[in-house]
């Protein structure tokens, strides 16, 4: 047995009902899996917004290179996909003020600016930390959600919100280190 099997036999192996986790969770690994990544999506938040806190109003419709995003919608696509990521779970519908279309965005938030870009960042961890307090075990092990052509797990789609945060907020360290910008360090310690 490889660990990829024994990875997945040991978070789909059922406890007795006398061991079970709180709140209809019967495997403890997959509770603590979901705990775990509410606390780091805590502190993902946090140091997202420590970057886009660290850009100055006025460097939003910049960019370092004339193929890329300005740093306003950057930020603005990173919040579009964590919000079309925990959207595919069909938890808790997206609320109004959190377009992902961007047409739609176009018109309702100016990435330009530094107040809006921040509010709507914000809000889309906020929408992702309410979809995972919603979260069951049996929403964190199923595997049709649905991106496009290709199905996933619940799992996955923690995994690939997480990485594409962290992959698009590190993008934002050249941008200011363009503007001669030092960037906030992350911090490792758990906030739990």
């Amino acid at each position: 047995m490889n660990r990829r099997t024994a990875f997945a036999a040991l978070a789909a192996a059922p406890l007795p009902a006398s061991a079970q986790s709180p709140a209809g969770w019967s495997n403890p690994f997959a509770l603590t899996l979901r705990d775990s990544f509410i606390e780091r999506w805590k502190d993902t938040r946090e140091y997202t917004l420590a970057m886009l806190d660290a850009m100055p109003a006025d460097g939003f419709a910049t960019k370092p290179d004339p193929a890329q995003r300005t740093f306003g919608e950057q930020m603005v696509h990173l919040a579009i996909a964590n919000i079309a990521y925990f959207r595919a779970l069909g938890l808790l519908p997206v609320p109004d003020s959190l377009p992902i279309d961007r047409n739609v965005i176009a018109k309702q938030i100016n990435q330009a600016d530094k107040a809006a870009v921040r509010r709507y960042v914000a809000d889309s961890f906020d929408y992702v930390a309410a979809v995972l307090d919603k979260m069951t075990e049996k929403d964190l092990t199923r595997k049709d959600v649905n991106f496009g052509r290709n199905a996933h797990s619940g799992t996955d789609v923690l995994f690939r919100a997480y990485m594409h945060t962290a992959h698009h907020r590190g993008q934002t360290v050249v941008y200011l280190r363009v503007k001669g910008i030092v960037p906030p360090a992350w911090k490792f310690e758990p906030t739990a």
